[in-house]
């Protein structure tokens, strides 16, 4: 068994579990209008506005933008780490991630281009993917495994499994796991060229939907052996290898995906109290999610949060089950609305989407669902003791 015992959060909505909590409940915008990741196109995305820790005390090759959103997490969760007192040995880390620190990569290579040269202060492991984890590893002390997990869109999911893997086989006592993805241009550009980003704000499940919001995020959780509070009950993955950038069609693969995770966890479909969709705001993308949702229960109530934190990428499944834990971590259980302009596609296979917050008895099954170029596919179920 394994719990999350603690969270440290920052995206879009806020820099801290209260904050992104309120600011997803209530709704609202929060993307904003960026001029310089596109050439000659305004985007909108979901950047991370408020002040972030300083890095200039690090090491040149620690500082980066994706760096300073995981110690914004991390400092949320810095006390719980200390009170745990486990042995170095048996501290592990484990994230998911797609940008690292390319956005620096990015502004060495344009001063490279101007100046012929590249900036004393650049240095190439900044961008290396395992950036993260060896980061994390260094503030936290941790000399177990210290891993970074890149499968685009579902990597952070992927990394909450792997952490539970190791607990499960004993290799660790406690594991700080998640992942973070920061804004460049390397990926909006590549997006654009699939003709997948919005001309506004995303619109997932709507009748006028047109792409995606790229958003930037980090979220660390503290996973720890035991069946206390709210744990990681099960998981599924599959392999669609439908096609490099599109999803099955039928959305098979989401459905064996979030079939597998129920199995684990020993529930049926209809115990879920939310379901936090993958949602991309694609045409593509969510007439196969809808499809696949309303096979297996179509009566779960459930709604994409990506019209609040943009697409986060390598972070999305730990920054959405960041939410689902949150959720089920309040006092009293109110769920959020799927935020779109309100005119849903009745195209799309029925499925109980949220028009507007709700309050509900009890949260104790939430499942988020993470799909990846590929056909990579995870879902995450989290239950409450």
């Amino acid at each position: 068994m394994s719990s999350l015992v603690s969270l440290g959060i920052v995206c879009a909505l806020g820099n801290n579990g209260q904050d992104v909590l309120s600011n997803c409940l209530r709704g609202g915008q929060f993307l904003s209008a960026r001029q310089d990741l596109l050439p000659q196109r305004q985007v909108m995305v979901g950047a991370v506005n408020s002040p972030l820790p300083d890095m200039t005390d690090f090491p040149v090759e620690y500082q980066s933008r994706n760096n300073q959103l995981a110690f914004a997490a991390y400092q949320q969760i810095a006390e719980v780490i200390k009170k745990l007192n486990c042995a170095p040995h048996r501290l592990a880390v484990i994230l998911g991630t797609s940008t690292s620190g390319i956005a620096e990569g990015e502004q060495a290579l344009a001063q490279l281009d101007a100046e012929g040269r590249l900036p004393a202060t650049y240095h190439y492991t900044t961008q290396e993917m395992h950036a993260p984890a060896s980061f994390i590893a260094s503030l936290s002390g941790a000399t177990g495994p210290a891993y970074c997990i890149s499968t685009a869109c579902s990597s952070s999911a992927k990394a909450l499994i792997s952490a539970r893997l190791l607990l499960d086989a004993d290799m660790a006592d406690v594991v700080i796991t998640g992942g973070v993805d920061s804004l460049c241009k390397l990926t909006l550009n590549g997006f654009a060229a699939l003709e997948s980003v919005s001309a506004g704000v995303c619109q997932p499940f709507g009748k006028a939907r047109d792409g995606i919001n790229i958003g930037e995020g980090a979220a660390l959780f503290v996973m720890q052996k035991g069946n206390n509070g709210i744990r990681l009950a099960g998981f599924g993955e599959s392999a669609d290898a439908y096609h490099i950038s599109a999803p099955h069609p039928e959305g098979t693969g989401a459905y064996q995906a979030m079939h597998k995770a129920l199995d684990m966890a020993g529930i049926v479909a209809s115990s879920l109290g939310y379901l936090n969709l993958h949602g991309t705001g694609t045409p593509l993308n969510d007439e196969m999610e809808s499809k696949a949702v309303n096979r297996l229960c179509s009566q779960v109530p459930c709604s994409s949060t990506k019209a609040l934190t943009g697409h986060t990428l390598g972070a999305a499944g730990a920054i959405e089950a960041g939410i689902c834990w949150l959720l089920m971590n309040q006092a009293e259980a109110w769920l959020p609305a799927n935020q779109h302009n309100g005119l849903s596609d009745p195209t799309l296979a029925p499925i109980n989407l949220l028009q507007s917050i709700i309050q509900v008895e009890s949260l104790n099954y939430c499942l988020s669902n993470s799909f990846a170029f590929g056909g990579s596919n995870v879902a995450l179920l989290l239950a409450r003791e």
